[in-house]
C-alpha cells in the first residue's frame, strides 16, 4: 500500500510539474516569397492565426498574399508599410508565438 502511495504522489508530481510547463513564447520571422509592392500588412498588435495572411503585394496577376502565418500569435513588428517594395527572401513581419 505504501509503494502505491509513493507512486502516485511521484505521479502527481510529475503532472503537475508537465502541465505547468508551457510553451515559452518565440519570436518566428515571416519572409515574402515574392518581390513587388506591398499592397496591405497586417497590423502591429493583430491577433494572428496560422495561416492567416500577413503581406500581400501588387503583381501583373494583382494582388497576392505574399506571407502567411506559420504559428498562432501577435504581431509584434512590421517591417514594410503599404507602398514600400519587398524584395523575396525580406523579413517582413515578426509575429510572438503563443
Amino acid at each position: 500500500m505504501k509503494k502505491r502511495y509513493k507512486l502516485a504522489i511521484v505521479l502527481s508530481v510529475l503532472g503537475a510539474l508537465a502541465g505547468g510547463m508551457t510553451a515559452m513564447a518565440a519570436d518566428v520571422q515571416h519572409t515574402a516569397v515574392l518581390g513587388g509592392v506591398v499592397t496591405s500588412v497586417t497590423p502591429v498588435g493583430a491577433v494572428v492565426k496560422e495561416g492567416d495572411v500577413l503581406l500581400s503585394v501588387n503583381a501583373l496577376a494583382g494582388t497576392i498574399p505574399v506571407t502567411r502565418a506559420s504559428v498562432n500569435g501577435v504581431v509584434k513588428a512590421v517591417m514594410v508599410h503599404p507602398g514600400s517594395n519587398v524584395q523575396q527572401g525580406e523579413v517582413v513581419v515578426i509575429v510572438e508565438s503563443k
